[in-house]
Parts: structure tokens; C-alpha cells; sequence
């Protein structure tokens, strides 16, 4: 597996971004991919709350959520003719990833179950530091002063940011640093299999294997009808459209020209993202102390930036 995923070359295919060679950064409009991205998802646990107050269970929302991305991917693809022809291997291999986000769906929500928001959001931001090792292994990118720097800048925001309390309950904790994992393979395999693929086809095949599981358990448990109401179905649509959409599609769309590490520590900025929204729509009161860790944060993209 780890032989045919992450060490053949895949070639760039005839549709999007022509190929990055391995090893080299070229950010070129990647970063503002990255940071939209982080933006669009930093809202997922702000339609949540509003789905949730609608009176949405998690499996019909996450199942509505899936289908109406897939629906809304397919058919602009279908309407700018951006549709494409990939290879079996590449379309198998985005596939399997649609299944992975499924697992890290639930094993982050599993997760929850277990510890504070703060704590589990904490152990899952530790992504940085295995997509980093990982790229260096696998993917030969360089690991520089620059970059080491901005990952502890980050790193150390996100914890001033999130405040953890308590303690996590040990099974908590494993699932949310065994989330953190998966999704740090996800990049690893995603940076790849992205490559030279228009970054909206990619997510439309990725979405449609992580839409089917979905759908399928909520049809199971007779629960796909269990949303009602403007606000219910606003907050799915929110979801879908530009927690899903726009922020896989932007993704991608940088993911291939910053590299991984570079992404993963850009991608830091969510947790920012997200309390700034909570105060904003949710009134949530946000501490002092946390705009030194947001200050760091913002330090660390500047920083990155910069190479």
C-alpha cells in the first residue's frame, strides 16, 4: 500500500494545475487557498450548533450534508464542462480517501464523546507536526529553519487559543490524537493523488465515497427524513455548501502548490477562525489572553509565508 501510494510518481493528468515537482514549494496563490479553506472550515461547528438548535441529529446532518455536496460538486462540474475522464487507479485511490474522512468523522466525533471540546480540538491540532514528519519522510520536502519555527509558533498559539482544561478521559484522547493521524495520512496521500487534478473533480470523487457511507446509515436507521424546517435544512446547506465545497475545493486547490507541512501549519488558523466566528454569531465571549494566541498564530502564516 505505502509502496504504490506514496512512492510512485502519479503523473498530472489533462484538466487543472500542472505538476509540482516533489520537494519544492510553489505557493503561488496556494497560501490563500489554504487560508480560505481554513475559513469556509472553521464554520462546520457553527452550522452545527444552529443544526443542533433546529433540532438535527448528527447522522441525518452529516448524511444531507454529504448528498447535497456531491450534488452541488457534480452538477457545476456538469454545467462549466469541467467534467474529465482519471484514471481507474486515481479515481479508486480518491475514493479511499472519501472512505478515511468518513473514519475521521468518526473518530472525531467518537472522540467527543469522551473529552472537552477544548482538549480533543487541542490533540487533533497536533496534525502539524506528523503531516511535517511524514512529508519529510515521504514526500522528500524540506524541513527549514523558517518552517520549523512557524510549526512551534503555531503549535503554541493553538494551545494559548484553545485553553485546555480538565483532563481527557484516555479513551478521549486516543481517539482524538488516532484522528489527528489519519487526517495527517489523509494530506500525505491527498498531495499526491491531487496532483494535476482540477481540485473541484477531485472533491466531487472523494465526497461521493464519504456521501454514500453516510447516506446508507442514515437510510439504515430510517433517519434520512428527520430534517425539517428552514432553519434545519439552512444549517445543512451551510454545511454543504461552504463547509464542504468551497473548503475541500480550496484546499486542494492550495494543497498542491504549498506542499503539506506548509498547508497543515497554515491550516492552524482554523481554531482562530472559529472563535472569532463564535463571538461574532454566537456571542461567545472571547478571553484576553487568547489574541496572544491568535497573535502567534498569525505570526507563524506570516512567517511561512515568507520562504
Amino acid at each position: 500500500m505505502k509502496a504504490k501510494g506514496l512512492s510512485e510518481t502519479c503523473p498530472a493528468d489533462s484538466v487543472g494545475e500542472p505538476a509540482v515537482p516533489e520537494g519544492v514549494t510553489s505557493s503561488g496563490g496556494g497560501d490563500g487557498w489554504i487560508l480560505l479553506s481554513a475559513g469556509c472550515f472553521a464554520t462546520i461547528p457553527i452550522f452545527a450548533t444552529y443544526g443542533y438548535a433546529a433540532g438535527v441529529a448528527t447522522l441525518p446532518m452529516l448524511a444531507w450534508r454529504f448528498l447535497l455536496t456531491i450534488a452541488t460538486l457534480w452538477g457545476f462540474l456538469g454545467a462549466t464542462r469541467r467534467l474529465a475522464a482519471l484514471p481507474a487507479p486515481r479515481v479508486l485511490g480518491l475514493l479511499g480517501m472519501g472512505v478515511a474522512y468518513v473514519a475521521m468523522t468518526l473518530l472525531y466525533f467518537e472522540a467527543l464523546r469522551h473529552s472537552s471540546i477544548s482538549t480533543l480540538t487541542l490533540l487533533f491540532y497536533s496534525y502539524p507536526i506528523f503531516v511535517t514528519l511524514l512529508a519529510v519522510l515521504f514526500l522528500r520536502e524540506p524541513m527549514t529553519r523558517i518552517k520549523s519555527a512557524a510549526l512551534l509558533l503555531a503549535l503554541a498559539g493553538c494551545v494559548i487559543v484553545l485553553r485546555p482544561s480538565g483532563k481527557a478521559d484516555w479513551r478521549g484522547a486516543l481517539l482524538a490524537l488516532a484522528a489527528s493521524l489519519l487526517y495527517s495520512a489523509y494530506m500525505i496521500v491527498g498531495t499526491r493523488l491531487t496532483r494535476g487534478v482540477d481540485p473541484f473533480l477531485s472533491t466531487a470523487w472523494i465526497m461521493t465515497a464519504t456521501a454514500a457511507v453516510f447516506i446508507a446509515a442514515a437510510a439504515a436507521r430510517g433517519e434520512m427524513g428527520a430534517v425539517r424546517g428552514a432553519a434545519a435544512w439552512g444549517s445543512v446547506l451551510g454545511l454543504a455548501v461552504v463547509a464542504t465545497v468551497m473548503a475541500d475545493g480550496s484546499f486542494f486547490a492550495g494543497l498542491s502548490r504549498t506542499g503539506a507541512s506548509r498547508a497543515a501549519i497554515l491550516s492552524t488558523v482554523e481554531p482562530l477562525f472559529t472563535i472569532l466566528l463564535s463571538a461574532w454569531l454566537l456571542g461567545e465571549v472571547i478571553p484576553p489572553a487568547r489574541f496572544l494566541g491568535g497573535a502567534l498564530i498569525l505570526g507563524s502564516v506570516l512567517l511561512i509565508h515568507r520562504e
